[in-house]
């Protein structure tokens, strides 16, 4: 029995100095793992096709396209910045970057929740950071658990226009569709928390209808298709609900937050009607890209001058949307996001 009691009295000191050890330790700057689509994807889009990694992709940051759907920046390096570390490495850049260790950037342009344009999902995504922490190049100690972790989930639109165009997906179906998705999104942001990081933010979905590839009539570039905000909002008000879930379940307020991704392009876009007639461009919803090959931007269509735009092409905001939008979410990260 003694041999017992002194076994046990060492382990438990050797626990309270493991814990205190943890609690000493000086606090790293936040990691930020990064899950979704190409509002967020700096890089993980194949090199070898058309698409970010080609012209005239990043002509205005940094001046040449380095694998982001815009001419510059997107959300990840707003949030980043924000956050006080640079943007995350890109996954597939992993094994040629030694700036791991502030985090890695899973998201897919092309992805959605459930698989659609691309073969991706968040769950391959959320699998490919697990299989890591398994690999222990993350320690979930101390390097989740005991540093300010964050992870920043932007995905759905995607799963929106593959149910409508690649499924044919009916109106009638439309509500449970919905639901069916924000019950997985909920289910992948619990899984991301559960493997330890943090904080977890998702955007909601942007105002789809206002996306020039959704305009109406086409080409025109003048009225938002109101049918698609209408479902924006209600999928955007079922994921608050799941996300209150979340934190009620979680005993905490604040582990989920959400990401009013809507509102705040819509403020941009408004803010941006009414400086109008100091810019080249006078409509917002006119893309600087004006020829696209299967709704990807082509070097020959785009605009003398990115900067003055709102949207680089029919689906993204320019580096000048993003700064926008941007400015009307910083007031809600300022209060939710404190790492």
């Amino acid at each position: 029995m003694e041999g017992k009691g002194f076994f046990l009295g060492g382990l438990l000191l050797f626990s309270i100095a493991a814990l205190s050890t943890a609690q000493n330790r000086p606090k790293s700057s936040p990691k930020l793992f990064v899950f979704g689509d190409s509002y967020v994807d700096t890089g993980n889009w194949p090199q070898n096709v058309r698409g970010p990694w080609k012209e005239p992709f990043g002509k205005t940051f940094p001046g040449k396209p380095n694998g982001r759907a815009s001419d510059g920046r997107v959300l990840t390096d707003h949030i980043a910045s924000f956050l006080g570390i640079e943007s995350p490495t890109p996954y597939q850049l992993r094994n040629t970057s030694k700036n791991t260790q502030q985090g890695l950037n899973f998201a897919l342009g092309g992805s959605g929740v459930f698989p659609a344009w691309q073969n991706d999902s968040l769950t391959v995504q959320i699998d490919q950071f697990e299989q890591l922490l398994k690999e222990n190049v993350y320690s979930r100690q101390f390097d989740l658990e005991y540093s300010s972790s964050v992870a920043l989930v932007c995905s759905g639109p995607n799963d929106y226009s593959f149910y409508s165009a690649a499924k044919k997906g009916s109106k009638d179906g439309l509500p449970a569709f919905t639901e069916g998705l924000v019950n997985q999104l909920a289910a992948d942001l619990h899984r991301i928390n559960r493997l330890g990081v943090k904080k977890v933010v998702v955007a909601t979905l942007p105002v789809i209808g206002c996306l020039p590839i959704n305009i109406i009539p086409p080409n025109s570039y003048q009225n938002c298709d109101e049918e698609s905000n209408k479902n924006a909002r209600i999928h955007n008000q079922l994921l608050l609900k799941a996300v209150e879930k979340l934190n009620t379940d979680d005993g905490k307020k604040n582990t989920f937050v959400v990401l009013d991704l809507y509102n705040a392009m819509v403020s941009a876009i408004d803010q941006f009607r009414k400086g109008a007639a100091n810019t080249e461009y006078k409509n917002p919803l006119q893309p600087c890209c004006s020829k696209n090959v299967e709704f990807i931007c082509s070097a020959e269509g785009v605009c003398p001058n990115p900067k003055s735009s709102f949207f680089f092409d029919l689906a993204h905001p320019s580096d000048n949307g993003w700064n926008a939008i941007f400015s009307f979410l910083q007031c809600s990260l300022n209060k939710d996001l404190r790492v």
